[in-house]
């Protein structure tokens, strides 16, 4: 199941970093929100965001991050990637986010609906998948 909820651009789910790009990964539980933020500062400065959109990306990543984590306990993983000329984040945990599908994550708890709102608003691109395999959000924004 998928939703994907503002597209204007052409990232597909099939986009991964070329082998000679940087990518960051880094796995975290629910309270280590805050150095998935650092991890995310400091891949956006190594790539040359400017700060006003660094700002932006850095609280997408965060809000990315505790998506795949507020449904409990569960072990997650943080992707960072270019492509071209657009960072991509990529946050999986192994939890459940919602039981009805994917529309109800904007009946779902007011935390989720207002994450949702602020990724569309930050983000080009947003994602959100949820099934046996736990859940998948991806997002990517133009670095400049």
């Amino acid at each position: 199941m998928a939703m994907n909820t503002r597209i204007r651009d052409d990232l597909g789910h099939g986009d991964r970093p070329a082998a000679e790009g940087l990518v960051e990964e880094r796995a975290f539980r629910r309270p280590d929100i805050p150095a998935v933020r650092a991890a995310a500062a400091g891949f956006g400065t190594r790539i040359g965001m400017r700060a006003t959109r660094l700002g932006d990306f850095v609280l997408a990543a965060s809000e990315a991050a505790a998506t795949v984590v507020c449904q409990g306990p569960c072990l997650a993983k943080v992707r960072l990637w270019m492509a071209g000329r657009r960072v991509v984040c990529e946050a999986r945990g192994d939890g459940l986010l919602f039981e009805s599908g994917p529309r109800a994550l904007r009946r779902g708890t007011d935390a989720g609906v207002l994450r949702l709102a602020l990724l569309e608003r930050l983000c080009d691109h947003v994602s959100v998948e949820s099934g046996s395999s736990g859940v998948v959000v991806r997002f990517s924004m133009a670095v400049a």
